[in-house]
């Protein structure tokens, strides 16, 4: 029998080409399902609001999923949005970063970016300003980089960044439970992987696996915290093998991330990292040969302040921070690098860290403007908007026209802020429920806060309810607004409304019921302010109706029929806009249209209040003459 011939060499060529097609069409068939059945659903930053045609763009509540595996709570971002087409005159500004950025403990009207909008628009009349935040909490300078790309796809004119205290123990960090074993130019190419949804899948299977195989980490008493849910490393010494993992992490990272802005011709504003020096006893001492106990440092700090030593406090005091081997405050060199890397890639530096001290009691910052470690207060939030201003101001607006004699007086932007005795008693449950825990108390307290807590005025209970009954802010903040305007306590009912409608701007409804409070307050020009807002996001029957009630009663006739009708098409048969253009049309002396809707008023409402005087009244009026 003679021997088979040898394949030729376009066989052999075909048999390779399908040995490589079968893993690529398997990839793409698996890749292509996993798509289709939306698996982990929506992981992009931003996502299309189906609110209002479609034309906002908001920060998607899921992108955090990209991050965390091992948490059991994402944490979330701001309710900011933007216009997705941009308009030809927008100035659109981005600000990244971590919890501080976010605004924690208040959120929402707390954070400095609401602050610089504020300004920006009042130097800027001529430009559509927006100011997105991205900061959310558990995140470092890894998230950021991961962000470049689609920020970029925004179209920003500037892009503002705080970040760096999170750098061991956010997402992916030297000593986090989310950390990743590789050099940071790796962990990045890992999170470009994450965009594919096989890779995901992979990931979490690996992590099931993982959890399975490993023991179980102590787990303290109570449910744990995300602080508490992050932290791997409870000692990071000074100079150790972590923090140099750490520092190298985000020195690479920042320079990468203000790299690509450059490239793209973004500017960046990059800020240094204050925290509470002064009445922040370091979490942890871990005695090195190279360094002292971060608690005798400490210590020696204090007694250097009462004897009035006052630059060597400061520097002990900065020394007890660096030395803190838990490490959830940045040490003073990440600012140095900050600095450095900024001055390299051409980014401007913004002096927060400098401002703080200089606002600080002894120039030491300490709990005048921060709540514990790390967040700052109203104060401390105010003082960086402002920083971030002077910055953007300081480079000339980056071309934009500006007129800065519209500043305000910084105080007004205070005020603006929106801040009511509810969202005070919000940020102060936040951080008594932090405080309460780990690591500020090695063993929570049974029988302690919440368990025992009284609430203080009815602003102060349904604060404790959106802390720690899951109520959630603006609900809480609704039903407080709602009960005061329903109790005859306009005052305090406008003040959160005001604080709603910042928060929520397109909300037509909630401009509508705010306007209410203004009327029965007196004051119409400022509820008509907010109906033509209301009208101009989303013109339905409730703000038609209610603008042009207002138009009727300032006899503003022929605005105020149209709007009636208008609201009729949306909601017909609704029985007081029948009445009100019943009413609006025997004003224009129209007898016949006026009685044509307290007839068709009739046969939808007859036990309509005050109809048969109405229209009893609209019979002994004399027929018009043809």
């Amino acid at each position: 029998m003679s021997p088979r011939a040898a394949p030729s060499r376009g066989r052999r060529r075909a048999f390779l080409l399908i040995a490589l097609l079968i893993p690529a069409v398997a990839f793409a068939a698996l890749e292509g399902g996993l798509r289709a059945a939306r698996y982990k659903g929506d992981l992009g930053l931003f996502a299309r609001l189906p609110i209002l045609g479609g034309r906002y763009l908001g920060v998607n509540k899921h992108f955090a999923a990209r991050y965390f595996v091992n948490v059991s709570l994402l944490p979330t971002p701001s309710n900011d949005l933007f216009l997705a087409a941009k308009p030809a005159n927008g100035f659109r500004v981005f600000v990244l970063g971590e919890s501080t950025a976010n605004g924690f403990p208040y959120g929402y009207n707390g954070t400095f970016s609401r602050i610089l909008q504020d300004a920006l628009r009042d130097v800027m009349p001529g430009s559509t300003v927006e100011v997105v935040n991205l900061g959310i909490a558990a995140v470092n300078s890894y998230t950021l980089y991961d962000q470049v790309d689609e920020v970029l796809a925004a179209k920003p004119d500037a892009v503002l960044i705080y970040v760096g205290h999170n750098e061991f123990y956010g997402a992916l960090g030297a000593g986090s439970a989310e950390r990743a074993w590789a050099p940071p130019a790796f962990v990045r190419a890992y999170l470009k992987l994450q965009r594919l949804r096989t890779f995901l899948l992979a990931r979490d299977v690996a992590v099931g696996v993982v959890r399975r195989l490993s023991p179980r980490r102590p787990r303290r008493d109570g449910p744990m915290s995300l602080m508490q849910e992050m932290v791997r490393e409870e000692a990071i010494p000074l100079d150790g093998p972590t923090y140099r993992r750490g520092r190298r992490q985000f020195t690479e990272n920042l320079t990468a991330i203000l790299g690509r802005f450059r490239s793209a011709g973004v500017p960046v504003f990059v800020g240094s990292l204050a925290s509470n020096l002064r009445d922040q006893r370091p979490f942890r001492s871990v005695p090195t040969r190279a360094h002292p106990a971060a608690g005798r440092v400490w210590g020696d700090a204090r007694q250097a302040l009462a004897r009035g030593d006052l630059p060597e406090a400061r520097r002990l005091f900065a020394y007890a921070r660096d030395l803190d081997g838990l490490r959830f405050r940045a040490t003073g060199e990440f600012s140095a690098i900050i600095r450095r890397v900024a001055s390299e890639t051409g980014a401007h530096y913004v002096p927060a860290l400098e401002a703080f001290a200089a606002a600080s009691s002894d120039g030491i910052p300490g709990s005048d403007l921060f709540w514990e470690h790390l967040h700052p207060t109203q104060k401390g939030y105010h003082l960086m908007g402002r920083v971030y201003f002077e910055a953007l101001k300081e480079a000339r607006f980056l071309g934009r026209s500006a007129d800065t004699t519209l500043l305000r007086p910084w105080a007004a932007y205070f005020e603006r802020m929106e801040l009511t005795e509810f969202d005070h008693r919000f940020a102060w449950h936040e951080i008594r429920s932090l405080t309460s825990r780990w690591p500020f108390v090695e063993r929570e307290d049974p029988a302690g806060y919440p368990a025992n807590y009284r609430a203080t005025s009815s602003a102060d209970s349904l604060a404790f309810e959106a802390v720690n009954r899951g109520l959630g802010w603006a609900r809480a903040k609704g039903t407080l607004a709602d009960h005061y305007r329903t109790t005859g306590q306009l005052l305090q009912a406008r003040a959160e409304y005001r604080g709603l409608a910042r928060e929520q701007p397109v909300n037509a409804s909630l401009l509508v019921i705010a306007a209410d409070v203004y009327l029965r307050l007196n004051e119409p020009d400022r509820a008509r302010e907010l109906l033509e807002r209301a009208y101009g996001i989303e013109p339905s029957a409730l703000v038609c109706h209610a603008l042009g009630s207002l138009e009727l009663k300032s006899q503003r006739y022929a605005r105020a029929i149209p709007l009636l009708e208008q609201s009729l098409r949306y909601a017909p048969d609704n029985p007081p806009v029948l009445y009100d253009l019943s009413r609006a049309y025997i004003l224009i002396r129209d007898l016949r249209r006026a009685r044509a809707y307290a007839d068709r008023l009739a046969q939808v409402r007859p036990t309509f209040p005050g109809l048969s005087e109405w229209r009893a009244m609209l019979a002994t009026l004399p027929e018009p003459a043809n």
